[in-house]
Formats: structure tokens, C-alpha cells, sequence
């Protein structure tokens, strides 16, 4: 197994028995509806995705292309835009490789968006190989606690960075950790022997944002595996998107 993020991308590449796939979550297709709510106007972010998408596919040439999670944005309703917008999205993508989706909790109504041959799988997640692929918003389904490794989304973090005259960035970053299954619900406790190592996507949608885990407003990742204590944001160790080792969590500047 092979599994390593892209340089310079909030995507993952993982390779497992000669399979190649490309996973990226969070893209929030359809966002800017909202923010016209607020009196921003921004044209349609989804064919810029789109590009963004194909050019990675051409570059990492995978045999599949995996959604983990919230590639719509607006819930509990979807919008128009959304409905007329994406399934042309996703056929275009289907010309270039499988695509498949891990729904996550932006997701209702995606069934009815997307085209034949996309494959869509709830929101428990699925395993490949000894690699778990999931949102994050729920528990992993059963058969996922058996892999070695959880790759999870949902909580877009990142990380907040201020030089000596006050400049602010707020920058992406890939989190990487363990989890202790001590501390568990017991109920969950049974299903798991061993620590399992746990990886956090950064959001792949340009308007997201992020959650900086060095700053006040995420004092806690989201999902119930960070709810529960089990796995320890401070003791996660984030990555930029060039690589660029950053350090534990608890142990980076805090950010007013």
C-alpha cells in the first residue's frame, strides 16, 4: 500500500494491490448560492472544480476518483444550481475515470444528481485495502474499524499564521494522528484491538474556508471520534499542503 497526499493539492493519492486512486472531500459545490444570500456575488465555482479536477486526474492518472463527502453544499434543501449543474459536472469527470462518492452530512438529495455510472455509498464509509474511507460525521461502519488507518474530512482544517506587522493567512493543512480505542464508547470499544492511525483532509472547495486548529473558533475537530476524546486533536501532527511540517497541534502558536 502506498498512500501519500498530493503536493500543493488537498488531495490524497493512495495506491493499494496496483489500484491508483485519487480521493478529495469538501468541495461544497454551490456555495456561492449562499454567500449571494449575504450580498456576495460570485459566478458559479463548479467549472473551475471541475478544471481543477481534470487537471489532477491527467496528472496522477488514477483508476478512481473518490468524493469523501459534502460535494454539494446547501441542506437540508438543494438549490437549482446544484440540480442543473452537477450531473453534467459529474459526467464530465466519468470521462476520465471511475467516480465514486462516501456521502457526507451536505450531501441529501445527491442520489438524484448524480449520472449513471457513479457510484454512491453512505455515509458508514468504505475500506480499501487496510485503508478507511469515510466523512466523518458518523461512526465508521463495522467492517471499517478492521483497517489500519482512518482517512477522514468534514472538519476542513487549518491553520492560522500572523508575521511581526500583523499580516493574517489562515493556510490548509493535512492532520495526522492516532487513535486510542481506550477511549471509545464501550460500546464501540469492542469492535476495535490496537491503536488505528487517522488522517484529516483538508477541504478541497475553494470558498470553504477553514476550521484553524491553532485558533479559538475550533476548539474541537468535528465527528463523533474527536467528541469522544478517542482521538486527541492537540497530539495531531499537521502537514502543509507543500509538505511543510508544522508540528502538534498543541503545541503551535495560539491565535488569539
Amino acid at each position: 500500500m502506498r498512500l501519500k497526499p498530493v503536493v500543493g493539492e488537498p488531495a490524497l493519492s493512495l495506491e493499494v494491490k496496483g489500484e491508483r486512486l485519487l480521493v478529495v472531500a469538501d468541495l461544497h459545490l454551490g456555495m456561492e448560492g449562499e454567500l449571494a444570500e449575504r450580498g456576495i456575488s460570485l459566478p458559479s465555482q463548479i467549472p473551475s472544480a471541475r478544471r481543477r479536477l481534470e487537471g489532477l486526474i491527467r496528472r496522477e492518472r488514477p483508476d478512481r476518483l473518490i468524493f469523501l463527502g459534502d460535494v454539494k453544499h446547501h441542506v437540508p434543501a438543494s438549490t437549482w444550481q446544484e440540480w442543473a449543474e452537477l450531473p453534467p459536472f459529474f459526467q464530465s469527470l466519468l470521462k476520465l475515470v471511475r467516480v465514486e462518492v462516501v456521502k457526507g452530512n451536505h450531501d441529501g438529495d445527491l442520489e438524484g444528481m448524480v449520472v449513471e455510472g457513479v457510484r454512491v455509498h453512505g455515509p458508514g464509509g468504505i475500506r480499501v485495502g487496510e485503508v478507511a474511507l469515510l466523512h466523518g460525521h458518523t461512526w465508521p461502519s463495522r467492517e471499517l474499524w478492521e483497517a489500519e488507518t482512518l482517512i477522514l474530512a468534514h472538519s476542513h482544517p487549518a491553520v492560522e499564521l500572523r508575521d511581526p506587522l500583523g499580516g493574517r493567512v489562515v493556510a490548509p493543512v493535512w492532520l495526522r494522528g492516532e487513535l486510542d480505542p481506550s477511549l471509545l464508547p464501550a460500546q464501540r470499544r469492542r469492535e476495535v484491538e490496537g491503536r488505528r492511525k487517522v488522517m484529516v483532509l483538508p477541504a478541497f472547495g475553494e470558498l470553504v474556508g477553514g476550521c484553524a486548529v491553532n485558533g479559538p473558533s475550533c476548539e474541537e475537530l468535528l465527528g463523533p471520534l474527536f467528541r469522544c476524546g478517542a482521538v486527541r486533536r492537540e497530539e495531531m501532527e499537521a502537514f502543509l499542503l507543500d509538505g511543510t511540517y508544522l508540528g502538534k497541534v498543541g503545541r503551535l502558536p495560539r491565535e488569539p
